[in-house]
């Protein structure tokens, strides 16, 4: 492990910080801490505050993922309530809520290696407005980082309600997804593919894919550079057990599809909704779609362009770079309506992280990391073959390769997955040659061919 762990930072006086795991009682029900955590981070999202009921389904998920959850807490009677004095205390929410919140738990990432490496997922991080600049997020987040190169996990990673919050902690943004509007009318931007059909698309019965799900999203994992494990919840959503405006009652608007390949496999799966006759035009929204290649990703959104009473299908979570826009016959029946962030990369494990990525071509090249938290820091010698990288740990000094850079961690977050080119970063200044470096055979080596792509949420 080459991780170090970073200088936790302290709290202010009169807060204090515990972690537990996510906890059931004895008789299946959430325990208080668990309870009163998880209504806390949906009051920190602006969610309704859940019931007894939405708990006893909420929390069961937490724990099947292993989710470990800190959460900051007032100490009663102490100076952390100033200036509010007795007041937070007679109004503010039970002690057993805490102030701060942050959940992580262990799936992995497909980084284009031959397995996918070790990651610790972060989520649920929230902080009482009424507590704001007294260290409670870079405590939670320096403290769980630490734990997490202490475990051995090669990366963190997260989504970022807030651009501006998580790269001085050495996040970067390191996938894509845009949301994209077809228009399946037979007039005008008509929808036609220029490939002939394969295979059958099947409607299916929610409640009887979870198996399904599974297997389909699995192909898709070990195929797809960038997606991480998906969560528990998942299962719940795509089988239509959780209606996602209240958990208790299942989602009888859902609907879903399959499609078997030519050769009688399962291909993918999409979930949708019909937003009713009353929408202009006849719209369709697709909840969730995951397929092992191309062809079924295209048929199965081709059966969903064909349906009767559906005029625009809108794919909210569509790749950057997706195969099946080439294939419109008028690619103007595809209109991208936004390009944002998801999945941000932060490495802890320098050797364990690059060599579990893909690389471009071979090469060597010896990286100089600056880390302000000082978990990877260090310079690092890389010898790239067969698109695969044997990394150890050099010294700057006597670094003797042709292709030498330097770069802070935030940057290497962002070149990780192939998202951005080493070029494109040289030239926002985030990547500095150190003497003589042969810029184009280094961006070989180093960059990936096509935009990787998240399917998952978290």
């Amino acid at each position: 492990m080459t991780a170090q762990p970073p200088l936790v930072t302290p709290l202010a006086e009169g807060l204090s910080a515990r972690t537990f795991p996510a906890s059931l009682n004895e008789d299946g029900t959430p325990d208080a801490a668990s309870a009163a955590f998880t209504r806390s981070v949906e009051h920190g999202f602006y969610q309704p505050w859940q019931s007894e009921e939405q708990l006893g389904r909420r929390v069961p998920t937490s724990v099947e993922d292993g989710q470990q959850l800190t959460g900051v807490y007032v100490d009663p009677g102490s100076a952390a309530l100033e200036p509010w004095g007795e007041a937070f205390e007679s109004y503010g929410f039970g002690a057993e809520h805490p102030v701060g919140t942050f959940i992580d738990y262990d799936k992995t990432l497909n980084a284009g290696g031959a397995e996918p490496v070790p990651a610790r997922l972060i989520t649920g991080v929230t902080v009482n407005p009424s507590f704001r600049r007294r260290g409670i997020l870079k405590h939670m987040m320096t403290s769980r980082l630490a734990a997490a190169a202490e475990d051995g996990a090669a990366v963190a990673a997260l989504t970022a309600t807030e651009g501006g919050i998580y790269g001085r902690f050495g996040f970067a943004p390191a996938t894509r997804e845009q949301e994209i509007h077809l228009n399946v009318t037979a007039a005008g931007e008509g929808f036609a593919l220029r490939q002939a059909p394969s295979g059958r698309v099947l409607s299916a019965d929610p409640s009887s894919l979870q198996g399904p799900l599974q297997e389909i999203f699995a192909q898709f994992h070990v195929r797809s550079r960038g997606s991480v494990g998906r969560q528990s919840v998942y299962r719940k959503d795509g089988t239509a057990r959780w209606d996602p405006e209240d958990i208790t009652r299942w989602n009888r608007a859902l609907r879903t599809v399959v499609h078997v390949t030519e050769e009688g496999e399962l291909g993918g799966f999409a979930a949708f909704t019909h937003e009713g006759r009353g929408a202009e035009p006849y719209t369709l929204r697709v909840r969730d779609l995951v397929a092992v290649d191309a062809v079924s990703r295209a048929e199965l959104i081709r059966h969903l362009a064909q349906m009767d009473l559906v005029q625009r299908i809108i794919m909210p979570q569509a790749p950057v770079q997706d195969a099946f826009v080439p294939m419109l016959v008028n690619p103007r029946a595809a209109a991208v309506k936004s390009v944002g962030d998801h999945l941000w990369i932060r490495v802890l494990d320098p050797v364990a992280a690059l060599q579990g990525r893909g690389w471009g071509a071979d090469g060597d090249v010896t990286l100089s990391l600056t880390d302000p938290l000082g978990i990877s820091s260090g310079t690092f010698a890389l010898s790239v073959r067969a698109g695969a990288a044997q990394v150890s740990r050099a010294d700057r000094g006597s670094a003797e390769q042709a292709q030498h850079v330097t770069m802070d961690v935030e940057t290497l977050g962002a070149l990780y997955l192939g998202d951005v080119s080493v070029l494109t970063m040289r030239d926002a200044g985030r990547v500095a040659a150190v003497g003589e470096v042969a810029w184009d055979a280094l961006a070989a080596t180093v960059d990936l061919p096509g935009a990787p792509y998240c399917a998952t949420h978290f």
